[in-house]
C-alpha cells in the first residue's frame, strides 16, 4: 500500500503536465455543476424570503362565499386558521378605479400583509380605509378625512339563477390607508386593491341578502397545496375565481424544483461532465502508454498484479480529490460573484446537500468508469511485453483508395496527418466526441435562441391575437370596472401626436352574458358554464364590442358565412320588421383543454339568427344588466381568435358598430385604444405611450413592443448558461487536443527524426501536426453539424405540428439547416485546435535529430 502510494505520487509528479490536465477537467467539471445548482437555489431561497415579505404565509384566497360553506370551512379539518371580513361589493371611482369593499378585521389585516402606514380603523359604515396603491391610482393625496365619491356595485345572483347588479352612489372619509410592499403588485397579475370599512347588522351599504364572506385560510400543510385546493373546490362546489391559491408565494417555492429538474439544466450539467470523463480516460491511457516499460519493470521485480491496479486507482483518487476541491472552491466565489451580480445588497449563497452531492457524485462516477478500464488493461500487461513494448499505434496502416485524393489535394503532409490521426481510433473518436458535445449544444440552442429573438414574439398567442395592431391601451380588468374605466378624446388626441402613430382605432369592450341553455352548448363549452345556473336557463360569459366602420370593414377577410356590418348601422333585415341591431358573431373559441382555437360555444348558430344578449347599461346613473335582442348578419371564423385584436378574451363574441353599441348601452367614452405603428420596435413611441398610462387609474398598455423585450430578456438569461457550458466543454476538449497532440509528438519522435534526417523541413513537419489539429477540428464540426441539425429539425416538427394541430397554422418554422451557428462554431473549434498545437509545439521545436533517432521504441 505504501510503496504504491509513492509509485503514484512520483508518476504523478512527474508527469505533471497531464496530472494538471485530469484535476482541470475535472475541477471545470464540478465547478460548472456546483455553481448551476447554487446560483438558481440562492436566487430561488432569496425569491421565496421576498415572496413571504410581498405576499404573506396564508394558502388560499376566498370571496363571494356564503354562510353556510364558511361555517363548514371553518370546521374542516384541512383547515387550520380562517380569517374572515364582510364582503360589501366594489366601490368605484369617476375614472372606473374598482376598490374591493370588506368589513374592517385586524387579524386579516396582518394575515394578509397590509401594514397600516397612516391614520386609525373606521368607526362606523362611511368612513373608509383604503389601500396605498388604489389612492395613487385614482391620483389623490394621501390626505386623512378627505371624502371621496364612489359608486357601490354588487353583482350577485337572483333567485332565477340569473345575474344581475346592484348599485348605488355612496360618499365616504378616509380615516386610514393600508400599505403592501411594492413586490406585491410587481408581475402579479392577480391582485386586488382592497378598501376597508365599519360593519355591523344594520348597514346601509348594500341590501343583507346581498352580502358573502372574503377572507384568507392556512391549511394543514406546510406550504401552499394545490390538491388540498382541489380537494376542498370539489368538496364545497366552489370555483377557482373564488377560491384561490396564493400562486405566487406557492409559484416561489415551487420554482426551484422545476428549473432544476428540466432537460435543458440537466443536459447544461452533464454535457461538460462526459466530455470530462471522454478526457480523463484519454489521458489515463496516454499517461499508461508512458507507463508501460516501467510497470514491466515493477512486474520483473516482482509487483504483482493487485499493486499495479492499486496505483493507478491511487492515482485516480488523488486527482479526483484535487479536481474536487478545486472546483468547489472555484464554483463557491463563482456563486458570490454571481449571485451579488444580480442583488443590489450582498446576499450569501445558499448551499444545499444536493448542490454538494450532485457534483460529488458524478464526478466519482466519471473517474471511476474512466479510470476501471485503464486498470484493467494495465494489469493484463505482461512483464516481458511490457519491457520490450513497441508503440503499436505507429503501425502502418493499409493504404485507401482516398490517400492518394488527399494526397493529391492537402499534399504529403495532409497524407500524413491523416494518417497520423487515425492510427489510434479509439482515442481520436473519443477526442471528436469530446469537442461534437460541446457543438451539438451550441449549434442546437443557439440556433433555437436566434429564431426565438426573430419571431418567439410573433409566435405567441398573445402578439398573434393583437393582429395588425402594435400597441393596445386597456384597463387592468381585476382592480378597474370596465363601465366607468374609459379614455376620452383628449387622451386620443394626445396619442395621435406621438411621432410614429400610423393609425389610432377606439373602440368600446363590455363583458355581458348570452341566454341560452344546456342543449344549444356544445361539450367543448359545457366544463366552463355547467354549475353556474339554471342548466335550462343558463347565462354563459361573453364579449360586448364596438368598433368604427374602418375596423368594422378590415374584418372582412375573416367573414366565413353571411356578411358584414359596417354599412348595416341601425339597419335591419329581420322579417317581422323589428328593428334588430346588426352584429357579428364569433362561435370561435380558443379552448386551453384542446389547446386549439377551432372549439365553439354554441352547437349552431345560422346568419338571420335573434339571439338575446344581456349586457351593462347606464339607468339614469344606476349600473344594471338589460336583455337585448340583436341580429347575427355574419359569422366569423376561427383564425379570428389568434389572428385580431384581442380575440382570444372570451368564449363567445358579439360585435356591434359603435353607434348601435352606444345606444344599446349609454356608453359614451371608449375604454380600449388599438394603436398601429411605423414600426413596432420604436422604443420612443412605446415609452410614450406607457407614460400615458403609468399611475393613472390602471391604465395598461399592452405591447409588441414589450413582449419582445420580455422574450428577449428571458432568453438571454438560458443563453448565458449555455455558453458557460458550452465554453467550459470547449476548454476541457481542448486540454484532450492539447495531450493528444503532445503525446503524438513523444510518441514519434524517432519517426520525426527519421523525416527531418532525409530532408523533410520543420516547417513541413509543423504543417503536418498543424493538419492533424485541423482534422479533429474537421470531424468534430461534421459530427456536430449533423447532430445538431437532426435535433433542430426535430424541434421544428414539434413546433409545426403543435401550431398547426393547436392554431391551424401550417409550416409556422422552415426546415432549415443552421448555417450561422455552424459557422460559428467551427471557427471557434479550429482557433482552439490551433492553439492546443501552438502549446504543443515546445516538445517540437527543443527535438534534436540526433538524440531523436537515438531512441528506442
Amino acid at each position: 500500500m505504501k510503496s504504491s502510494f509513492k509509485l503514484a505520487v512520483s508518476y504523478l509528479i512527474s508527469q505533471r503536465g497531464k496530472s494538471l490536465a485530469l484535476i482541470t477537467s475535472i475541477s471545470l467539471a464540478v465547478m460548472l455543476i456546483f455553481t448551476l445548482n447554487v446560483i438558481p437555489e440562492t436566487q430561488s431561497k432569496v425569491n421565496i424570503d421576498e415572496a413571504y415579505k410581498n405576499f404573506s404565509d396564508y394558502h388560499v384566497e376566498y370571496s363571494n362565499l356564503s354562510d353556510d360553506v364558511i361555517n363548514k370551512l371553518k370546521g374542516d379539518k384541512e383547515v387550520t386558521e380562517i380569517h374572515d371580513v364582510i364582503n360589501l361589493g366594489n366601490i368605484v371611482d369617476k375614472n372606473g378605479v374598482s376598490i374591493d369593499l370588506n368589513s374592517y378585521n385586524k387579524e386579516f389585516i396582518d394575515a394578509y400583509g397590509y401594514k397600516i402606514i397612516k391614520g386609525t380603523y373606521p368607526k362606523n359604515e362611511n368612513e373608509i380605509v383604503l389601500e396605498e396603491k388604489a389612492l395613487k391610482e385614482m391620483n389623490l393625496d394621501s390626505k386623512l378625512n378627505e371624502e371621496i365619491d364612489f359608486n357601490v356595485i354588487k353583482k350577485y345572483i337572483d333567485d332565477k339563477d340569473e345575474n344581475q347588479i346592484y348599485s348605488k352612489a355612496k360618499k365616504f372619509k378616509l380615516v386610514g390607508i393600508v400599505q403592501k410592499p411594492s413586490g406585491y403588485y410587481e408581475g402579479n397579475e392577480y391582485y386586488k386593491v382592497k378598501g376597508f370599512t365599519h360593519f355591523s347588522n344594520n348597514q346601509d351599504i348594500i341590501p343583507s341578502e346581498f352580502l358573502s364572506h372574503s377572507g384568507v385560510i392556512k391549511l394543514n400543510t406546510k406550504t401552499p397545496s394545490w390538491s388540498k385546493l382541489n380537494k376542498l373546490t370539489g368538496k364545497y362546489g366552489l370555483n377557482n375565481m373564488d377560491f384561490m391559491l396564493n400562486i405566487q408565494l406557492s409559484n416561489a417555492i415551487e420554482d426551484y424544483d422545476m428549473t432544476k429538474n428540466t432537460k435543458f439544466s440537466r443536459n447544461n450539467k452533464l454535457i461538460p461532465m462526459i466530455s470530462a470523463g471522454l478526457v480523463i480516460y484519454n489521458i489515463f491511457n496516454i499517461i499508461l502508454i508512458d507507463m508501460t516499460n516501467q510497470i514491466g519493470v515493477l512486474r520483473a521485480i516482482g509487483m504483482k498484479k493487485k499493486n499495479i491496479r492499486l496505483m493507478i486507482s491511487i492515482q485516480s483518487l488523488i486527482v479526483l480529490i484535487m479536481g474536487l476541491i478545486t472546483g468547489f472552491g472555484v464554483g463557491y466565489v463563482l456563486s458570490l460573484l454571481g449571485i451579488n451580480s444580480v442583488y443590489d445588497n450582498y446576499q450569501s449563497i445558499y448551499i444545499s446537500k444536493e448542490s454538494i452531492m450532485e457534483p460529488l457524485i458524478l464526478a466519482v462516477i466519471v473517474v471511476l468508469v474512466s479510470s476501471i478500464f485503464c486498470i484493467f488493461k494495465a494489469s493484463k500487461i505482461s512483464p516481458m511485453e511490457a519491457i520490450r513494448s513497441t508503440n503499436n499505434n505507429l503501425k502502418n496502416q493499409k493504404e485507401r483508395f482516398y490517400h492518394k485524393l488527399i494526397r493529391k489535394v492537402f499534399g504529403l503532409t495532409g497524407e500524413m496527418a491523416y494518417k497520423n490521426v487515425w492510427r489510434n481510433k479509439s482515442r481520436t473518436i473519443l477526442s471528436i466526441l469530446s469537442i461534437s458535445l460541446a457543438g451539438t449544444l451550441f449549434i442546437s440552442k443557439m440556433v433555437a435562441y436566434n429564431e426565438d429573438k426573430d419571431s418567439s414574439s410573433s409566435n405567441s398567442l398573445a402578439v398573434m391575437s393583437m393582429g395588425d395592431t402594435d400597441v393596445i391601451l386597456r384597463h387592468n380588468k381585476s382592480n378597474t370596472n370596465e363601465f366607468y374605466a374609459n379614455y376620452d378624446q383628449n387622451i386620443i388626441d394626445d396619442i395621435s401626436m406621438i411621432n410614429n402613430i400610423k393609425e389610432v382605432t377606439p373602440s368600446m369592450d363590455i363583458s355581458g352574458y348570452l341566454k341560452t341553455d344546456i342543449n344549444r352548448i356544445t361539450d367543448d363549452i359545457k366544463p366552463l358554464v355547467l354549475g353556474k345556473g339554471n342548466e335550462s336557463n343558463l347565462e354563459m360569459d361573453i364579449s360586448v364590442k364596438g368598433y368604427n366602420k374602418d375596423f368594422i370593414q378590415s374584418l372582412d377577410k375573416y367573414i366565413e358565412d353571411g356578411s358584414n356590418i359596417y354599412d348595416k348601422e341601425g339597419k335591419s333585415n329581420d322579417l317581422s320588421g323589428e328593428n334588430y341591431p346588426n352584429v357579428l358573431i364569433s362561435n370561435y373559441f380558443y379552448s386551453r383543454q384542446k389547446s386549439s382555437n377551432d372549439a365553439k360555444a354554441l352547437k349552431e348558430v345560422k346568419v338571420g339568427d335573434i339571439i338575446e344578449i344581456k349586457a351593462p347599461v347606464n339607468n339614469n346613473g344606476n349600473l344594471e344588466y338589460k336583455n337585448v335582442s340583436v341580429r347575427v348578419s355574419g359569422l366569423l371564423n376561427k383564425d379570428y381568435i389568434v389572428t385580431q385584436d384581442g380575440g382570444m378574451d372570451s368564449l363567445f363574441q358579439v360585435i356591434l358598430n359603435e353607434n348601435d353599441f352606444r345606444n344599446m348601452t349609454n356608453i359614451k367614452n371608449y375604454n380600449k385604444i388599438s394603436i398601429k405603428l411605423n414600426n413596432e420596435k420604436d422604443e420612443v413611441a412605446n415609452e410614450e405611450l406607457n407614460k400615458i398610462v403609468e399611475n393613472s387609474s390602471f391604465k395598461e398598455a399592452e405591447s409588441k413592443y414589450n413582449y419582445l423585450n420580455y422574450f428577449a430578456k428571458h432568453s438571454e438569461k438560458s443563453k448565458r448558461e449555455v455558453l458557460i457550458s458550452v465554453i467550459l466543454t470547449l476548454i476541457i476538449s481542448s486540454i484532450n487536443i492539447i495531450c493528444i497532440i503532445k503525446t503524438n509528438i513523444i510518441l514519434r519522435i524517432k519517426e520525426i527524426s527519421t523525416l527531418r534526417a532525409i530532408g523533410m523541413s520543420m516547417t513541413n513537419i509543423k504543417g503536418m501536426i498543424i493538419k492533424e489539429s485541423i482534422i479533429y477540428a474537421i470531424f468534430s464540426i461534421l459530427v456536430s453539424s449533423v447532430v445538431a441539425t437532426l435535433s433542430h429539425f426535430k424541434f421544428v416538427y414539434m413546433v409545426n405540428s403543435t401550431m398547426s394541430q393547436g392554431l391551424g397554422i401550417d409550416n409556422k418554422m422552415a426546415y432549415t439547416i443552421p448555417i450561422y451557428e455552424i459557422l460559428q462554431f467551427g471557427v471557434v473549434t479550429i482557433i482552439m485546435c490551433l492553439l492546443a498545437t501552438y502549446l504543443s509545439k515546445n516538445k517540437l521545436v527543443k527535438l534534436s535529430i540526433v538524440e531523436g533517432l537515438r531512441i528506442n521504441e
